[in-house]
């Protein structure tokens, strides 16, 4: 083979190597495009997780002020009793009557004496008994407001904890040019706009479609259950409590709390979970569709069952 055919081989060599896939260069818009949607995966299950932080933080925040509340009247109660019993064992003092013996010595007759005697046991063990009572009542006041300062020292860190690691996932996200919230939000690919509209049923579930359904076009923000903003949980959550329903502010929480059901028998205002770790929900509203609020940038919408992995259905309790 002469020269030119040499050169020839090589180039087409060259060129089989460009166009045979898997070899040659990595398209990079295709792997941003992958690692912004891992991004957004994992920003949405941070976002979950704050979310059930910030619950459980008002919840021990609700729950201290409700000891705080009891602390004032207890030792009020409990300064009280040692004020009676203070003042039963002056009353004794100033009478003379601090044994046994005295009282013997001063009673009229040996059925007086008894009658004494046993009053003023009766009276001490009882004072006695009431302070003793009150003094454990407040020490296990003590512990429990303890206990719980404790706790929400340990909730605060990871709020602010989760916060952080939020801000770092969102300056990834916007470093990937995924960054479309603040300015214009945007419909999600894949979402129907077909006009379909579900049926309202006159219960708790058509309550919680009906209410879904009329958030449609609102735009996600994290955190938010309304009544203009939502997140994914937030809107569920808002949904059922419109039909009288109580839900955590959290997909996974949202799971646990639930009745689970097989995908046969989904009903409209059943809720649907996706990815492995629970870190979204949407509300099945019938015709194989959900409605759920998306991402940060993009607005609440209608799309198709299976649009995303699917890790279980369940139905509130509302019978």
């Amino acid at each position: 083979m002469g020269s030119i055919g040499k050169m020839w081989t090589a180039a087409a060599g060259m060129v089989a190597a460009l166009i045979v896939p898997g070899i040659g260069f990595a398209d990079p818009v295709t792997d941003r495009q992958r690692q912004l949607a891992t991004a957004w995966q994992e920003l949405e299950g941070v976002i979950e997780r704050f979310n059930a932080v910030r619950d459980d933080l008002r919840a021990t925040e609700a729950q201290l002020e409700r000891v705080n509340a009891r602390t004032g009247p207890l030792q009020a109660s409990v300064d009280a009793a040692q004020r009676d019993a203070d003042e039963l064992a002056a009353r004794l003092y100033r009478s003379g009557a601090v044994t046994s013996t005295a009282v013997l010595v001063s009673a009229p007759s040996p059925e007086s004496f008894m009658d004494q005697l046993a009053t003023l046991d009766h009276l001490q063990r009882r004072r006695t008994d009431a302070l003793r009572r009150l003094k454990a009542d407040k020490a296990a006041l003590k512990k429990e407001q303890a206990d719980l300062g404790d706790l929400q020292v340990r909730q605060r860190t990871q709020e602010q904890e989760l916060g952080q690691r939020k801000a770092t996932i969102e300056a990834q996200v916007r470093r990937l040019g995924g960054a479309r919230a603040a300015r214009t939000a945007r419909t999600p690919s894949g979402a129907l706009r077909d006009g379909y509209v579900p049926r309202f049923t006159d219960d708790p579930a058509g309550r919680a479609v009906r209410y879904a359904y009329l958030q449609l076009g609102k735009v996600y923000r994290w955190g938010a259950d309304g009544p203009d903003t939502f997140d994914c949980s937030g809107l569920t959550m808002a949904a059922w409590k419109a039909a009288g329903v109580v839900l955590p502010h959290n997909a996974a929480r949202q799971k646990k709390t639930v009745t689970p059901i097989r995908r046969e028998e989904l009903r409209p205002g059943d809720l649907v979970f996706y990815y492995k770790d629970v870190s979204h929900v949407g509300m099945y509203i019938g015709d194989g569709r959900v409605i759920e609020a998306p991402r940060e940038g993009e607005r609440i919408s209608m799309r198709l069952l299976d649009y995303a992995p699917i890790v279980g259905y369940g139905r509130p309790d509302y019978q």
